[in-house]
């Protein structure tokens, strides 16, 4: 099998020959900006080149070698910044768009999109600024929300991803460019105000999460109008977990969020064959029957040491309808083990994992900057060795 066919037989429930590997895929499993540069400096590479795919983690694409190395089995595309603004260097990185690497300091802020000003402290940033926090559910309509439309967020994104097709055999990955309603509403209405706007004023929270919806959906229209017939996995985010469990009740959920859900991944499945790939965090275990039947086909990251998300339960209950993406190592461990507990694990988890399909390797979430080059070298090497 050649990569692309490998992906998607093992998100189609089949057995593939090696167990698909990802890293560098999407902007929620690859490395950050200070774990690369340990893993560079560990393989002997003084080379640059990289762009950052996420400023809110400092999430990094791969350089060639360092993907050849770990063979991994996807390359990406991604929608571009709007053309409004790109005369500000400063604004192409303010959205889901790669960006040249920038090593700001800390304290550091930017505005995205929506207009959330955020701040970075030490490796990552956190909102302080929300946009939303004052608004009236008649704001809402009145408000400057971006364009999903303009014409440079797909400039030259048919012939890349061609190009891609024509030129490799690699699965080919729509990254995440726009975020989840649910996690977009906390980030831009601030966290505690939009909790208590689900308790206290449900009119409003449902307005201002179907706006969100508006804007994802029209992202999706702009992106898949122009290579929905060339990709392979299209991957969706929306955080919704805690170590401990959903940060709102099920039944919130099914009353706010999954609607949303349903109306963005039937308008993903009503523009292409590809896969929909969704990414959230934590303890989801609560919610993966409501995504399958909202279409979910692949859940990321699938982060081990969360309740209830035992490897071995979610491929006993839930395998057959749902392909997971990831857990092959688990981030928030991995600066702590050894390299013999880092194959030890990654051994395990293909050994649960691989049989019958529905599997891709890939961590719990993006590599940490604790982490040392040693360590994500024997991660991913590790991968390698026990894949098949």
């Amino acid at each position: 099998m050649n990569s692309r066919e490998r992906v998607l037989a093992a998100v189609n429930h089949q057995e593939p020959d090696k167990v698909p590997i990802d890293l560098g895929g999407t902007q929620c499993s690859t490395l950050t900006l200070v774990a690369n540069d340990q893993l560079k400096a560990h393989l002997n590479i003084d080379k640059e080149g990289e762009m950052v795919v996420c400023p809110l983690t400092e999430a990094i694409s791969l350089l060639d070698e360092i993907a050849l190395l770990f063979e991994t089995d996807c390359r990406t595309v991604r929608m571009k910044a709007p053309r409004a603004g790109r005369e500000d260097e400063a604004n192409l990185g303010k959205g889901f768009t790669a960006f040249k690497v920038v090593r700001n300091p800390e304290g550091h802020e930017f505005i995205d999109d929506l207009g959330t000003v955020w701040k970075k402290n030490r490796y990552d940033y956190a909102p302080v600024k929300f946009p939303f926090a004052g608004l009236t559910a008649s704001d809402l309509d009145t408000y400057p929300w971006p364009d999903p439309y303009d014409p440079g967020r797909i400039e030259g994104l048919r012939e890349e991803t061609l190009a891609l097709r024509k030129d490799t055999d690699y699965a080919i990955v729509a990254d995440i460019m726009v975020g989840g309603p649910f996690e977009q509403a906390c980030r831009s209405r601030g966290f505690e105000q939009f909790m208590l706007d689900l308790a206290w004023d449900p009119a409003f929270a449902h307005k201002y999460l179907g706006k969100l919806t508006d804007l994802a959906v029209g992202m999706w229209d702009a992106q898949l109008s122009a290579i929905g017939d060339c990709v392979d996995i299209v991957c969706q985010g929306d955080d919704l977990g805690m170590q401990t469990g959903l940060q709102i009740s099920l039944d919130m959920y099914r009353k706010f969020v999954r609607p949303c859900h349903e109306r963005i991944f039937a308008f993903i499945h009503s523009k292409t064959n590809a896969k929909a790939w969704l990414h959230s965090c934590g303890s989801v275990y609560a919610i993966i029957p409501d995504l399958i039947e909202s279409g979910v086909d692949i859940l990321n990251p699938v982060q081990v040491r969360a309740k209830n998300m035992d490897l071995e339960r979610l491929k006993r209950e839930f395998g057959r309808d749902i392909a997971f993406w990831g857990g092959g190592v688990d981030i928030q461990s991995l600066p702590d083990w050894n390299t013999q507990e880092v194959e030890e694990q990654v051994r395990r988890v293909i050994e649960i994992m691989a049989p019958g399909g529905g599997y891709v390797f890939a961590a719990t979430h993006n590599i940490l900057p604790e982490t040392t080059g040693e360590k994500t070298y024997a991660a991913y090497m590790s991968a390698v060795k026990y894949r098949g």
